[in-house]
């Protein structure tokens, strides 16, 4: 039987080909793998400011630079978002919440996240556009000074709008706290009366000039709808959390000498 070298050379050259060609298109085709990228879920509790929040981003691995939060101001956001125009800071607009963020991320997308969160959860409670930056301060005040108590909150926010329009000074604690270490503060002292600060609600008369802490939706609601009432001044009972009331500022002496000795 005669073989034909050639032939069977041609026949094995386009059988190789043929080989190569359809391993070719089997790794072309083959499943990708999609890129894995950690991530980190990280609750941002109510009553933080932007100095904590900023701080916790940073352990975690969120942002990589220290500060890096905090140095964005509105105008490089691009005017995305309305309720930025009498502010420049972020401070207020920061919405507690639980988020996953990628490790390593891009501040501003790290920023627009917790901005459209506050878009969707608690920019259709203002029904007017024109003092929604008031509003915020005063609930990053009333964050930071009543327990979540709904009645309480509302009263503190009525009892604080009330002293603006009377021309007093608001004297609110946290608001020295903010104005002495926004990072590390847990109690002011008498001293801390006298810092020369615009945050310094003992100061100053009127409302501090920006939020004091990014409030939760609790808060947010005590502000818009503030509740009348015959009292003008307020502490906290440091055991149980309650808000103790008061008409006058004699009475209001004896709380602070009962509750807080």
């Amino acid at each position: 039987m005669l073989i034909n070298f050639r032939k069977f050379r041609v026949e094995y050259a386009v059988l190789a080909v043929l080989a190569v060609t359809v391993v070719s298109i089997a790794y072309i085709l083959r499943p990708k793998e999609i890129p894995i990228y950690p991530t980190e879920r990280i609750t941002i509790p109510e009553g933080y400011n932007i100095e904590q929040i900023d701080d916790l981003l940073f352990k975690k691995g969120i942002i990589s630079e220290r500060g890096s939060l905090i140095s964005i101001s509105a105008g490089e956001l691009g005017g995305e978002y309305w309720f930025l125009k009498d502010t420049d800071s972020l401070e207020g607009f920061l919405f507690p919440d639980t988020y996953e963020f990628f490790l390593d991320s891009n501040p501003k997308i790290v920023a627009k996240k917790f901005l459209d969160n506050w878009k969707d959860k608690a920019s259709n409670l203002f029904i007017s556009k024109e003092d929604v930056f008031k509003r915020v301060i005063l609930a990053s005040m009333v964050e930071k000074e009543v327990p979540d108590s709904k009645d309480e909150r509302a009263l503190v926010a009525g009892i604080l709008l009330k002293r603006e329009k009377a021309g007093m000074y608001l004297q609110v604690d946290s608001t020295l706290c903010y104005a002495k270490d926004k990072l590390a503060c847990k109690e002011v002292v008498p001293s801390d009366k006298k810092i020369d600060s615009l945050y310094n609600t003992y100061k100053n008369k009127g409302f501090p000039p920006g939020p004091i802490s990014n409030p939760g939706l609790s808060a947010i609601k005590a502000a818009l709808y503030p509740k009348s009432s015959e009292y003008w001044y307020f502490i906290s009972d440091p055991e149980t959390g309650r808000t103790v009331f008061a008409q006058t500022l004699d009475e209001h002496t004896q709380n602070i000498v009962k509750y807080l000795r």
